[in-house]
């Protein structure tokens, strides 16, 4: 059954590592795609 306690450090190590490196380079870093936008002719 599902625990409310039970964070995923305790269930994985490796995975938690990763998901806090990705939310660390999320705050730290900011990534702009380029893109076009056109509006319609009437």
């Amino acid at each position: 059954m599902f625990d409310n306690s039970m964070t995923i450090e305790g269930f994985d190590d490796e995975i938690a590592a990763a998901i806090g490196e990705e939310e660390r380079r999320q705050e730290d870093h900011i990534e702009l795609i380029a893109s076009e936008n056109y509006t319609s002719p009437r």
